[in-house]
């Protein structure tokens, strides 16, 4: 492979940049460090056997795609990294970066067919040869292969892991969303689900090679559990499986989903927004409005006599009335809206145990786990023991 002085890559990686807005890194070996990546990167990178022109890798366990070239220089054999993901890993912003940082990739990061084209650009510009990308993939077919990854897989991600600390978005912070669906709240579901958006963790990779594919198998997967908890919540079955059928059929229409959250704040909001209807249309005036006043105030006096007399109504009518309507006395219903609040402040709050039980008007600490244990079968300490994650 003939050799390529530093001048002219320096100028390839501008030009790949500038063309094609996939950030392009130059690793020489025997450097101590990079301007860009950190050292442990760098060094895994370098130590990855490069045996092809042109070598696909998964990064991660996101497959998330990087090509490795090898390149000849008069000091001896160097790496270029081709990574449309590196934002996210930067250390510094590289020179060919300029003021672009934030700027949109003209790919999708796990677009391969495209990304294998501007790794055929760049052999061209660095050597001069056409590539055929038939044969690039032929070479490349064992980390295509699910079951037969490279070698470095599993370690660069476990450094990534490491450094990043990667997890999932909390299950359980996506349950309150879809709760509040099924109770019909947009006010309370909206609220959750932006508070989910923005807890750290990542959503699952749903298709390694395509992103738009992966986005759009993420907002169906969500529209089903969303379809579900309207069900649950009271929408007829056929007229729930009916919407839930013209949203997937739109969503693969889209050729592109930058986001994939204003989706589904508009989906999960007609969701719930039905299930209010169905609640309005089986419930009286003064039921519904308890109910409301009841979820707005769960840190206050929730009294027979302070919701009868903010209705307007006789206490024995007020309680009549909501067990004749709902199936479920107005003290058990305020004391389960009571105890989900508690599971959310003990997952995703820095309040103490001891504090909870006051802030939600139980009368003393000893009925409060009383009552925990009855709604969920574990007393607020085994909750959090079992629920809340702890950093190492």
């Amino acid at each position: 492979m003939p050799t390529i002085t530093e001048t002219k890559l320096q100028w390839i990686l501008q030009t790949l940049y500038d063309t094609t807005r996939v950030p392009a890194f130059y690793l020489k070996r025997g450097i101590d460090r990079h301007p860009t990546l950190s050292p442990e990167l760098v060094n895994q990178l370098l130590s990855t056997p490069v045996h092809l022109k042109i070598q696909l890798m998964d990064y991660n366990i996101q497959m998330d795609k990087m090509i490795l070239m090898p390149v000849s220089t008069p000091e001896g054999q160097d790496l270029l990294v081709l990574w449309p993901n590196a934002q996210s890993y930067v250390e510094h912003v590289p020179f060919a970066w300029d003021q672009q940082l934030n700027s949109t990739t003209f790919i999708e990061p796990n677009d391969l067919h495209q990304l294998l084209s501007v790794a055929i650009m760049a052999h061209y510009l660095l050597h001069h040869e056409i590539l055929d990308r038939n044969q690039v993939l032929e070479d490349n077919k064992h980390v295509l292969n699910i079951n037969n990854h490279a070698e470095g897989v599993l370690e660069l991600s476990l450094l990534e892991q490491r450094e990043r600390r990667l997890f999932h978005k909390s299950y359980l912070s996506e349950k309150k969303v879809f709760d509040q669906v099924r109770l019909g709240n947009k006010h309370k579901m909206l609220l959750y689900l932006k508070q989910h958006m923005e807890l750290n963790g990542v959503y699952g990779t749903l298709s390694k090679q395509n992103s738009l594919r992966s986005k759009k198998n993420l907002i169906i997967a969500a529209i089903t559990l969303g379809t579900r908890a309207a069900i649950d919540g009271g929408l007829y079955s056929e007229s729930a499986l009916t919407l839930s059928d013209t949203y997937i059929q739109h969503i693969e229409t889209l050729s592109r989903i930058d986001s994939i959250h204003p989706i589904l704040l508009k989906i999960l909001g007609d969701f719930t927004e039905r299930v209010a209807k169905v609640h309005r249309a089986h419930n009286s005036k003064d039921i519904l409005l308890c109910q409301e006043y009841i979820f707005n105030h769960l840190y206050d006096d929730l009294s027979l006599s302070v919701l009868s007399a903010h209705l307007q109504i006789s206490p024995s009518y007020l309680s009549r009335k909501f067990k004749e309507e709902t199936g479920e006395a107005l003290r058990i219903f305020i004391q389960r809206q009571r105890i989900e609040e508690a599971k959310n402040l003990i997952v995703f709050s820095d309040y103490r145990l001891s504090e909870i039980h006051t802030l939600l008007n139980f009368h003393d600490q000893s009925y409060f786990i009383k009552v925990f244990r009855k709604h969920t079968g574990f007393t607020p300490k085994e909750y959090r023991n079992r629920f809340v994650v702890k950093p190492s």
